[in-house]
């Protein structure tokens, strides 16, 4: 099974706007994906950034399967927007990485390595956000949306202690 971490809140709005109403967390929170509501953002080549937090996943005391998920678009048609998604820990960034949003809405996966995904404390999984920057590399003011945005993890492992399954199989051994 998964879990995921949801947008939650903004932490700080930026230029950044929302579709409809004023949270930009909650044009991007969905279970799935709706290009109907979205945030977005104009650039003019110096890069534009809002915050979003995450909600709470339980740490699952493995480095493995750890991705974040953003559907974004351009609506230039240059390709000259870059969208940095940055992955932090509370002050602490764990991952950061650019991508190139296409001129119709497409997912971008950003893949953890284990020692990036255990870098994580095990508190930071109630304090993770997302930063997305926004930066038009021609300065024409292209307008970059995002419409979806999650992290996902596996979930917490059983915590059933070695010794409880011992002293079961024992019982059931005497019986």
């Amino acid at each position: 099974m998964v879990q995921y971490a949801r947008p939650d809140a903004d932490t700080d709005k930026g230029n950044w706007t929302a579709s409809s109403g004023s949270d930009l967390y909650a044009m991007i929170d969905e279970e799935s994906a709706s290009d109907s509501d979205y945030i977005t953002v104009g650039d003019s080549g110096s890069g534009e950034a809002c915050t979003i937090s995450l909600g709470s996943v339980t740490d699952p005391s493995s480095g493995s399967s750890h991705s974040v998920v953003v559907r974004a678009s351009e609506d230039g048609g240059m390709s000259s927007i870059t969208l940095n998604v940055n992955l932090k820990d509370g002050s602490t960034s764990i991952k950061n990485e650019n991508f190139t949003p296409a001129s119709s809405a497409g997912n971008h996966t950003m893949t953890l390595s284990t020692a990036q995904a255990n870098s994580i404390s095990s508190s930071g999984y109630g304090n993770l956000s997302l930063v997305l920057t926004s930066t038009d590399s021609m300065g024409m003011g292209v307008n970059c949306s995002v419409y979806h945005a999650y992290f996902a993890c596996p979930d917490a492992s059983s915590s059933v202690p070695i010794a409880a399954i011992a002293m079961n199989t024992y019982r059931q051994m005497r019986n």
